[in-house]
């Protein structure tokens, strides 16, 4: 993985794992995937990690996202991410920009990225959607009303409704609940003091329309 300084000039390559826990600046795709007719937006929760070194609360994280390997293209990045983690080929992407991302969730897990952001349409409802060849370690793709998430993020509600799609971590099999509710602890943290999320999300609002 590429390693940058502050202002994105390549410095020298790096371990993932190395990077995280000192650190050090480095690029990520990240994708949100929208319903244009349905007026909803699809998270993904994961399985616990070895990389992750600390306790992670069951989070709702952006659709598709994952770093750039080496000296690939970003959005060949974002294609490939998207077929592993959800096997997911969208027609096209709107880029929605770069989110600069400064925090440290724990002392030995520390995030400085780079984060490309793109918004991509889905054609399918959730309980339609087939996630048989997805990546083992995504634990559940959740499907929201946009503007219930916006919502919770701009702390208007507490809780909401969504859809959920539950994977068996070895089968991938899902099982679909409807009206599960989504309280504002499953929000990352640092989405609730950072303008430039609540940008991207208006973003895809916009892209419904």
């Amino acid at each position: 993985m590429r390693i940058y300084d502050e202002k994105m000039n390549y410095l020298r390559d790096e371990d993932k794992k190395v990077a995280h826990r000192e650190g050090l600046w480095h690029k990520v795709v990240s994708a949100i995937l929208y319903n244009k007719n349905l007026k909803t937006i699809y998270f993904q929760t994961i399985y616990p990690k070895e990389s992750y070194t600390f306790e992670r609360p069951d989070y709702m994280d952006i659709s598709i996202g994952g770093h750039v390997e080496g000296d690939e293209p970003v959005e060949q990045a974002l294609f490939r991410e998207a077929k592993e983690e959800l096997n997911f080929v969208a027609k096209k992407y709107d880029f929605l920009g770069i989110r600069v991302c400064n925090c440290d969730p724990s002392e030995t897990y520390k995030i400085r990225e780079f984060q490309f952001f793109y918004a991509a349409e889905v054609e399918k409802p959730l309980k339609e959607m087939d996630f048989s060849e997805s990546d083992r370690e995504v634990k559940s793709v959740i499907e929201i009303k946009i503007d219930d998430f916006l919502a919770l993020l701009i702390r208007e509600k507490t809780e909401v409704f969504a859809n959920e799609m539950i994977l068996d971590k070895i089968s991938r099999k899902g099982e679909y609940k409807e009206n599960i509710i989504i309280s504002k602890g499953r929000i990352v943290p640092d989405y609730y003091n950072d303008k430039s999320i609540l940008e991207k999300f208006l973003s895809v609002k916009a892209l419904m329309a």
